[in-house]
């Protein structure tokens, strides 16, 4: 999988109902930006403009909007390097087990 995300301009999850999925983590952790709704944990995971695209709901053509700005527009605002960053600060094995930590010593 690291092989085609790598190969990848962009990675695209037009789902519907989401949580938090892997699927955007692994892409971003290979330095591809990603486009999906505002959906479930979805905005939680794309930085909007920095490292992909949060499309409004169930807009396809927002949808479209985002795929044309990454793959086109080569904008420097969204940037590989950023999508790779993010995935590296807020999800890290270091960070993920420290907030369980947290989560055991509150209660």
């Amino acid at each position: 999988m690291p092989a085609i995300y790598n190969a990848a301009d962009l990675f695209v999850t037009p789902s519907l109902q989401e949580n938090l999925p892997n699927t955007i983590m692994e892409a971003m952790a290979c330095g591809t930006p990603c486009v999906g709704f505002d959906t479930g944990g979805i905005p939680e995971m794309i930085t909007h403009g920095k490292n992909g695209y949060v499309a409004r709901y169930k807009e396809a053509e927002d949808l479209a909007t985002g795929i044309l700005r990454i793959l086109y527009a080569n904008d420097p605002e969204i940037a590989s390097s950023e999508a790779r960053n993010s995935v590296l600060s807020e999800y890290s094995q270091e960070k993920v087990t420290n907030q369980y930590m947290a989560i055991y010593a509150n209660r």
